[in-house]
């Protein structure tokens, strides 16, 4: 009997040795993916915070507290790590921070990872989102970009293809720099999103992310709760989109038939669109307004080319 418990506790040992600890990254971004990716991951196996992150280099205090009108500094954003244990040869160190800093944002990509690899980190998974033309019912294709040939033909071989050419903006992309530096392999998987819907929550997108996800861990995670949320996201974005062609004969004319004014306008609002994404929004409102959202659709999309 002892001889027996002896080789079982070694061969717990051995497994324990095997299993790989990856980090997985959500900084907040385009429809709130990522962040939304890790605390579905979270809640559903029931992570644990194991380590703290120190902000106070990344952020300044950018606002007040009020309690019954007394005033307190604002807090800091919370840099918490959280252990998940999945069941199978990985474990999982998730981060999900609130916010991405204004700047030096590679140097808390690197801090991070600092972190990360103390508490046993050997592999990096971010997420982000890429804007596209795709129809709201269908399913959000999964791509990939990845610092190491032979993790990326690992993925590759779980029918995720890499894209070919494109940037991953903020820290989603950076904390890929910071691990190359580390050694370790990174790995960043970007899902589509509809661009009417780009300042909104999209479950739809994230769904398809963590499926891509947990496949490649071999993980098993039950997301079926997710269906309702989707199915109202889907019949909102169908409006909105029924409601954006609805454009009266009137205003189907070319630009040279506006004033030289609402060229004008029109211009300004895609070079403001171009430094700030938040206002491609209301550039977008204004191209349907005049019905000329079909003859700047290429212009348009460029702004969004990008992952984030």
């Amino acid at each position: 009997m002892k001889r027996i418990f002896g080789d079982n506790m070694r061969d717990q040992e051995d497994n324990y040795s095997k299993k790989q600890k990856w980090l997985v990254v959500g900084w907040p971004g385009v429809c709130g993916v990522a962040s939304q990716v890790i605390q579905r991951l979270d809640q559903g196996f029931g992570a644990e915070t194991i380590a703290y992150s120190n902000a106070e280099h990344s952020f300044q205090v950018d606002e007040i507290t009020i309690r019954n009108g007394v005033v307190f500094p604002g807090q800091l954003p919370k840099m918490i790590f959280r252990n998940a244990k999945l069941g199978t040869r990985h474990d999982l160190l998730l981060f999900q921070p609130e916010r991405q800093p204004e700047s030096g944002g590679l140097d808390l990509c690197r801090n991070v990872l600092r972190t990360a690899v103390a508490q046993g980190a050997k592999k990096v998974v971010t997420f982000a989102a890429q804007a596209s033309t795709i129809d709201p019912r269908e399913t959000p294709t999964v791509s990939y970009c990845c610092t190491d040939p032979v993790f990326g033909n690992e993925v590759k071989s779980r029918g995720v293809q890499p894209i070919q050419e494109g940037k991953v903006k903020g820290l989603n992309g950076l904390m890929l720099l910071a691990a190359q530096e580390q050694g370790l392999p990174a790995l960043c998987l970007i899902g589509e999103v509809p661009t009417q819907g780009l300042q909104m929550l999209n479950p739809k997108t994230t769904r398809s992310l963590l499926h891509a996800f947990l496949n490649l861990t071999g993980a098993k995670l039950d997301l079926s709760y997710m269906d309702d949320n989707i199915r109202v996201y889907e019949d909102y974005m169908l409006e909105l989109s029924a409601s954006s062609q609805e454009i009266s004969p009137s205003r189907e004319f070319q630009i040279s038939s506006h004033s030289a004014a609402e060229a004008a306008n029109l211009e300004d609002l895609f070079q403001e669109a171009a430094i700030d994404r938040n206002s491609a929004m209301f550039l977008k409102s204004e191209l349907d307004r005049l019905g000329l959202y079909l003859q700047f659709e290429d212009r348009f999309l460029d702004l969004f080319r990008d992952c984030s």
